[in-house]
């Protein structure tokens, strides 16, 4: 199964994973949190790696950043390879739909990151603007 990585700055990260698993039960497989919190970008990387290699079962990790240009984002852009795929501006429709998508995809070439994306980005509405058209 294709590993999840979530990488935020401060707990974000783990509020998204506790907000998933209301939709997808306590025990999800091949998904935690990373939460940079002040430590030395040094120590960041150490578990970075750590959190990869255990995800990693030869299926791949996703690893989802928080924001594009953070520490987060940029640490993990030194790990992208053909086993690892990084996406930022992660949202909970994201999380979502990467959780569901994974379910039919063997490695990470199989998973439709496109759509992950997208799906993100039409998640962000301005629900007054849907008002006003009704």
């Amino acid at each position: 199964m294709i590993g999840i990585l979530i990488l935020s700055h401060g707990k974000l990260a783990e509020g998204l994973l506790e907000s998933g698993r209301l939709f997808f039960g306590e025990d999800v497989p091949q998904i935690e949190t990373l939460c940079l919190e002040g430590q030395d970008v040094e120590i960041f990387d150490d578990q970075l790696d750590r959190a990869i290699r255990r995800l990693d079962d030869g299926s791949g990790v996703l690893v989802l950043c928080d924001i594009f240009g953070g520490t987060p984002a940029n640490r993990s852009a030194y790990k992208i390879s053909d086993k690892v795929k990084v996406v930022t501006g992660v949202n909970m429709a994201m999380i979502l739909d990467a959780l569901g998508r994974r379910m039919n995809a063997r490695n990470i070439d199989e998973i439709d990151i496109k759509h992950i994306m997208e799906s993100g980005k039409k998640s962000i509405v301005c629900i007054n603007e849907l008002y006003q058209k009704w």
